[in-house]
């Protein structure tokens, strides 16, 4: 059970970082990005048009990084408690066979 938990914190992590680097791979979390047409103005021109548009795109220092390093914490440590199931390991100070 704990091993399973531990995969799903694994799959987890890198669900976010995969998410995180589809949507934008942004350092920091950018609620507004820069938007640039080309408009033809009432001459005829054509012209540069900058405006910042409402769009969520998470950043990895202070959304998907911390998001994923908790995720593969909790997983490292439920490996650990599950450690004698896995390698069938003597628990912390019981006396093995010497």
């Amino acid at each position: 059970m704990k091993v399973t938990a531990a995969l799903l914190a694994i799959a987890g992590a890198l669900d976010l970082l995969v998410w995180w680097a589809g949507a934008g791979a942004s350092w920091f979390i950018q609620d507004k990005v820069l938007r640039v047409t080309q408009v033809k103005d009432s001459f005829g021109d054509w012209t540069t048009k900058e405006e910042f548009v409402p769009k969520f795109v998470p950043g990895l220092l202070d959304f998907a990084g911390p998001g994923a390093g908790a995720l593969l914490f909790v997983a490292l440590v439920l490996l650990w408690l599950s450690r004698k199931e896995i390698f069938d390991a003597p628990e912390i100070g019981a006396a093995g066979p010497h």
